[in-house]
Order: C-alpha cells, then structure tokens, then sequence
C-alpha cells in the first residue's frame, strides 16, 4: 500500500468512526430548530474535512465544494443568510453531500458534479451572491521558496472574503505536506477570524508559522487561539534566524 492508500484509508476512517456522527447529530439539531448549537457542532468536522481533502491528490473537488457548503453555514450562523426552513434544509442537504462526493471520488475516482453543482447554485441564490463577491479585485498572495520554506506573503490589507480565504488555500496546497510554510502578513491591517481558521486547518499537514502581525490582527489571532496550532515570529529575518539556529520561537 503507498503512502497516498494509507492516507486515504485512515481519511475515510476517521469519517465512519467521527466526522459522519457528529454531522448526523449536528444535522439532527439543525432539523430540530436548534440551529445555533447545530451549527457549532457542524462547523469543526467539516473544517477538517475541507483542509484533509485540500491536500489529497485527486480529492481537490472535495475540498472546494466544502469550502463553500462551509463559507454558507458560516452566513446562516451570523445572519447574513436567513435562516429559513428552506435554507437549513439546503444546509442539510449540502452537507449530507460533502460525504456523497468523497465516496464517489474514492470509488469512481471523480464525483458526478451535476448534483453538487445544482447544490452550490442554488447556495448562491439563497445566499444573494450572485457573483458579486467573486468579481472583486483582490491583490492576492505571492509565493517565494526561501530557505526550503514556502513563504505566502499576503498583499490585500484586510482579508474578510471567501475569495481571498480561497487564494489562500490555493497558494498553501501548492506544497507538499509536511513542508514549512511562513504566512507572511506584513502588509495587512485585519485578517478576520474566518480567515485564520482558513490557515489553521492546514497545520496538521504543514508546519505553518506567522510574521509581521499588527496589533488588530494579534488581537483576532490570541483571541481565536490560533497559537495553539501556529507557531508566532515578530518578522520575516527572525523566523529564519531562528531556524538557522535550530532554535523555537517562544
């Protein structure tokens, strides 16, 4: 078996055994008109969900459509969506059909995205996107190998949106897991707590670190406890200093 099977099987493993229950009973509180805590207990399988399939080769649809069934729980949970009868049912359905893709991209090798793809229109309709959101213009993120490190330096001064949560999660998967990663936020102002879970949900797979953080976006990052999971450097020299040293940042 490669490592690639193995990743694979120990992935949908951990589906059966945890992440299926817990979205059954998240769903069940959804249904049953407790939709905060169903929501809070939706939101970490499928973060997870999204950040596993993000870097399993073949997986990549997976990881995009829970992207965007997760960025929709997180509008009904804040408000910015209705929460209608009609949108927890789509909600529902949406989720249920996260599991339906990966197993048919585990079985088939490709998902059947005529279904998805009806699901995510109508999530923009329910939503009032109506590609607004996707034709901003966003400075983005440029990449440099460094040192055996990918360093994401981020260019937008406030990162808020899906897309830019989506430029993101498409400069990080570009390396391979287990690699060093710097995000690099010199230049921003905020960087929204929506957007450090975006990051955090890779470090698992990569071994993330930060620099050049202002005091809005410490204060977003303490607050959420994202140094659990992201190592914290006052600037760019200082985290290779450091790892020159083969010393750890404190």
């Amino acid at each position: 078996m490669s490592e690639e099977d193995a990743l694979v099987d120990e992935f949908f493993s951990e589906v059966n055994d945890k992440y299926y229950p817990q979205v059954l009973e998240g769903i069940g509180m959804l249904e049953g008109g407790d939709i905060g805590e169903g929501i809070e207990i939706l939101s970490r399988p499928l973060h997870t969900i999204k950040g596993v399939t993000g870097f399993m080769a073949g997986f990549e649809y997976a990881s995009g459509f829970t992207h965007k069934v997760e960025d929709f729980l997180k509008k009904v949970q804040a408000g910015g969506v209705e929460q209608s009868s009609e949108n927890i049912t789509l909600l529902s359905r949406a989720v249920n059909m996260i599991f339906q893709v990966v197993e048919q991209i585990r079985d088939d090798g490709a998902p059947d995205e005529q279904e998805p793809d009806e699901v995510l229109k109508k999530i923009d309709e329910a939503s009032g996107t109506g590609g607004g959101e996707e034709a901003l213009a966003f400075d983005g993120v440029d990449t440099e190998e460094k040192e055996d490190v990918l360093v994401l330096r981020v260019k937008d001064a406030r990162v808020h949106l899906g897309p830019q949560r989506d430029l993101l999660t498409s400069a990080i998967i570009k390396a391979e897991p287990g690699s060093k990663i710097l995000l690099d936020l010199s230049g921003v102002l905020t960087f929204n707590s929506a957007a450090w879970e975006t990051v955090a949900a890779y470090s698992e797979a990569f071994e993330i670190a930060v620099s050049g953080m202002c005091p809005a976006c410490k204060t977003t990052f303490f607050s959420w406890g994202m140094d659990d999971k992201i190592a914290v450097y006052p600037d760019e020299d200082s985290y290779f200093k450091n790892a020159a040293s083969g010393t750890e940042n404190d």
